[in-house]
């Protein structure tokens, strides 16, 4: 008896760090779930502020308690600055998919969910907005026509259109003159066929 609780332990543990590394796909395989703290799906993640241009917005990026990628800091106008960002690549190949649907807990404020394929010209971006709800774990779906193609906060003309299965990375920017803190945590990403 006391070997089969062993045995049922090593089973549980072994199902839970694969579970951990790697993508977790439904039962239909119709969807799978990239977790933005998993280093097997997002390796690192890197901030990109407007003191690149001169500003002083400031941000961090954490892993939060609750198995999330903290993402916070402060936005000021000052300097003709107004954003801040954390990209990261992806390293699991992507399904052909449908839609996407991205979980996080907000603060009330407007973000930028950030897509890049190696199709786009540097700098360049699909962009598409969406508002949170502060202290609220909301989720967030998106079709590949939610998304424009961005540069610096222009639209991009005559730009290739967006698929998914092509995207290999994936950020989140909060400018739109929101100035003063902000905090999101990012929880996990979902392509759906």
């Amino acid at each position: 008896m006391k070997k089969q609780k062993i045995t049922t332990s090593i089973y549980t543990t072994a199902s839970v760090l694969l579970l951990m590394c790697n993508p977790v796909w439904s039962a239909s395989e119709a969807k799978m779930l990239l977790h933005f703290i998993d280093s097997h799906h997002f390796p690192q993640w890197n901030i990109n502020n407007d003191t690149v241009m001169g500003g002083v917005s400031q941000s961090h990026i954490t892993q939060h308690p609750q198995q999330a990628l903290l993402f916070n800091g402060t936005v000021s106008l000052a300097n003709n600055g107004g954003f801040a960002s954390t990209e990261s690549r992806i390293i699991k190949d992507i399904p052909a998919a449908s839609a996407i649907t991205v979980t996080v807990k907000g603060d009330g404020k407007t973000y930028q969910l950030r897509l890049k394929t190696p199709a786009l010209s540097y700098g360049e971006a699909y962009v598409a907005n969406f508002t949170t709800q502060a202290d609220t774990i909301t989720q967030h779906r998106f079709t590949a026509s939610d998304f424009s193609v961005s540069f610096r906060g222009r639209n991009v003309a005559n730009a290739p259109a967006l698929t998914f299965a092509d995207i290999d990375r994936m950020g989140f920017l909060v400018a739109q003159k929101q100035q003063g803190p902000f905090a999101i945590e990012l929880h996990s990403v979902e392509f759906e066929r």
